[in-house]
C-alpha cells in the first residue's frame, strides 16, 4: 500500500461574478492566498466553465475550475471536467453522463436544501455520483430565528464561530447517505457554497456572509497517495480522483482545527484507510482518533448505526462485513465536528456488485420505428432557419453523408455571438407540417456530429395561450459523437418550460418536429457538423 501523505485543506463550492458570487474570481482567489489555511480551491459557478483560464496555482493554492449544474433534479457539482464547449441541458441524467464521459467526479449540492428549486430528488438516480454532507449557505439559512439571532450578536466578534453556531445536526443528509453507501460508494463532502450575497428581495442584497468567515466554517482534508507534483493539470486530476474515490473527511474547522483526525483499518502488518474496499478478515480491526479537542466522543457506525464509542479515540476488533464511517462530536455542538468517509468490508462478490450500481448504464437501444418521418434520400420537409448572427448552409442535406451512404440532413452552422439588441442566436431544422402522433410513444433517428455537441429536439403542439405562435415547445436534449447511434426520445421524457403550459403533449395536434442549436445548447461563437438520418416515429 502506498506511503501516506498528510492530508490537504480543500474548499469546494464556490461562486464569483461568473455566476451569482459577489467578487470576481480573482479577488476570491487572493483571498484565498491571504487566508494561508487552503491547499485547494473549486470555483463552481452555475451551467459554466467560463473561468477556466484561471485554472492553476495561483500563490501556492491550486485552482480548480468546476460548475455547478442546474438540472431537474436539483443540483450538481461537478470537478475534473474540462471545457466541453456545449452547455448542459438540464436534465439531471444528461449532466451525470456528460460528468462521466468528461471523466469527471458528480456531487448532490445542498441536498436537503429547506428551498423545493434546490433540494435533490434524484436519489433513484443510478452512476457513482456522491453528496454534500453539509452546505455552508444553506445551514445558515434554515437556522431559524433564535440561532440567526445569536450569530448576529456573535459575528462581529468571531464571524466563522457565530457561522457555526446556526449549524445543526445534517441527519437527514446523513441517513440519506447512508441509504446510499448500502448500495454503492458515494463520497461526502463540505461545500461552502459561498457567495457573500444574501437576498433582501429580489433586485436586493446583502454582502453576507463574507467569503473569509464561510472559508474559515469548514474545510475537506483530502488525502492522496504521493505528494501534489507542482504540475496543476495532474494534480488537480489527484485531488478529483482521491474526492472521488472518498479518500477524505469533512471538518468543521471554526469549532476546533480538524487536522491530524484519522481512521484506519488494520490486519497483519496492513493498513487501509477511507475510500479504501477490503475483504473480512482475521484479525480485521478499526481504529479511530488523532488529535482532538479533550472529550470528543469518537463514534464508529456500521451501516448508519452506531457500534463503538468513546472519548478522544475509538477502536473495534473483530470487523465483520459492512460500511463503516466514524463521526466526532464536540460536547455542546449539534453539528458533528468531524465526518469521515467509509471503510467497506465486503466479500468480493458484494463489492462486485455495488461497482455495478455505481456504474451508469448502458444507452437502451432504440425501437424500431412504426412510421417513417423523414429519410432525407430525396430532399426533405426541414426546412434551415437560423437568425440573422448566425450562419446555416442552405440546403440542409448531405447527398451521400447518411449511415447507409444515401443522404442526410446535415446542420452545417455557426452560432452567432448574442447582443443586448439581439440575444436570440440559433440554427434549426424545422419540419411545420401538422401531424397526428396518437399511439406513437417517441421519436428515433440517427446522428453523428464532428464532435460532442449539444442540440435541441423539439415537438411543438398546439396552446392557444402560448404566445410562441400558439404553440407549446416541448423538448429534449441529443448530445453527438463521431459516431453514428440510433436516439430514441419518449414523448413523457419531453418538458416544456412555458409559463402559460396546458400541462401535456396533444399528439394528436403537432404542429411542427424541430432539431436546434442554440446558445442554451452550445457557446455562441461555435461552429461545427451535425447529421441526422431516419427519423421516425414509434
Amino acid at each position: 500500500m502506498p506511503g501516506y501523505e498528510p492530508f490537504l485543506l480543500c474548499d469546494f463550492h464556490v461562486h464569483t461574478t461568473w455566476s451569482d458570487g459577489r467578487l470576481s474570481i480573482r479577488e476570491v482567489v487572493d483571498l484565498y492566498g491571504q487566508t494561508g489555511r487552503f491547499d485547494v480551491v473549486a470555483i463552481t459557478d452555475h451551467n459554466t466553465l467560463d473561468a477556466k483560464p484561471h485554472e492553476g496555482y495561483r500563490d501556492g493554492v491550486l485552482v480548480i475550475v468546476g460548475s455547478e449544474l442546474s438540472t431537474t433534479r436539483g443540483h450538481l457539482m461537478a470537478l475534473g471536467i474540462p471545457d466541453p464547449g456545449f452547455r448542459f441541458s438540464g436534465d439531471a441524467a444528461d449532466g451525470l453522463a456528460d460528468v462521466r464521459d468528461l471523466g469527471g467526479a458528480a456531487f448532490a449540492t445542498h441536498p436537503t436544501s429547506a428551498r423545493e428549486d434546490f433540494r435533490w430528488t434524484g436519489w433513484d438516480l443510478p452512476g457513482p455520483w456522491g453528496m454534500e454532507l453539509l452546505n455552508g449557505d444553506s445551514q445558515w439559512r434554515a437556522a431559524g430565528g433564535l440561532r440567526l439571532l445569536r450569530m448576529a450578536a456573535a459575528y462581529p466578534l468571531n464571524a466563522p464561530y457565530a457561522l457555526a453556531g446556526t449549524l445543526t445536526d445534517p441527519a437527514d443528509a446523513l441517513a440519506r447517505w447512508d441509504a446510499l453507501l448500502a448500495r454503492r460508494a458515494a463520497p461526502g463532502l463540505v461545500g461552502a457554497d459561498a457567495h457573500q450575497r444574501a437576498a433582501v428581495t429580489r433586485k436586493v442584497s446583502i454582502p453576507f456572509p463574507s467569503y473569509r468567515s464561510v472559508f474559515r466554517l469548514a474545510r475537506n482534508h483530502v488525502l492522496l497517495d504521493r505528494p501534489l507534483s507542482g504540475a496543476a493539470e495532474a494534480d488537480a486530476r489527484a485531488v478529483v480522483d482521491a474526492l472521488g474515490r472518498g479518500r477524505s473527511y469533512v471538518g468543521i474547522d471554526a469549532l476546533a482545527p480538524a487536522g491530524g483526525v484519522s481512521f484506519v483499518a488494520e490486519a497483519a502488518g496492513q493498513r487501509w484507510t477511507m475510500g479504501d474496499v477490503i475483504a473480512p478478515q482475521a484479525g480485521l480491526r478499526l481504529r479511530a482518533g488523532g488529535r482532538m479537542p479533550a472529550g470528543a466522543r469518537v463514534i464508529v457506525l456500521k451501516d448508519g448505526k452506531a457500534v463503538a464509542q468513546a472519548r478522544d479515540a475509538a477502536t473495534l476488533d473483530a470487523v465483520g462485513p459492512g460500511i463503516y464511517r466514524v463521526e466526532i462530536r464536540l460536547d455542546g455542538w449539534d453539528v458533528p465536528w468531524v465526518l469521515t468517509n467509509a471503510i467497506t468490508v465486503l466479500d468480493a462478490a458484494t463489492a462486485a456488485r455495488r461497482a455495478e450500481a455505481a456504474a451508469l448504464p448502458p444507452e437502451a437501444p432504440a425501437p424500431p420505428a412504426r412510421e417513417s418521418i423523414e429519410t432525407f434520400d430525396a430532399g426533405s420537409s426541414f426546412a434551415p432557419a437560423c437568425d440573422t448572427l448566425s450562419r446555416f448552409r442552405d440546403p440542409a442535406l448531405d447527398a451521400a453523408g447518411g449511415k447507409d451512404g444515401k443522404g442526410a440532413a446535415l446542420l452545417d452552422f455557426v452560432i452567432g455571438e448574442p447582443t443586448p439588441g439581439h440575444p436570440d442566436v440559433y440554427c434549426a431544422l424545422v419540419d411545420g407540417r401538422s401531424r397526428d402522433l396518437t399511439g406513437r410513444t417517441g421519436l428515433a433517428f440517427d446522428i453523428r456530429g464532428d464532435r460532442p455537441h449539444r442540440l435541441w429536439v423539439q415537438v411543438r403542439d398546439e396552446n392557444p395561450a402560448s404566445a410562441d405562435e400558439g404553440t407549446e415547445w416541448w423538448f429534449a436534449s441529443v448530445k453527438t459523437g463521431p459516431e453514428w447511434r440510433r436516439v430514441a426520445i419518449p414523448f413523457a421524457a419531453l418538458r416544456s418550460i412555458n409559463p402559460k403550459t396546458d400541462g401535456r403533449l396533444d399528439l394528436d395536434k403537432v404542429e411542427a418536429l424541430v432539431f436546434v442549436l442554440d446558445k442554451g445548447s452550445v457557446r455562441p461563437g461555435t461552429r461545427g457538423r451535425i447529421w441526422i438520418d431516419d427519423v421516425g416515429a414509434y
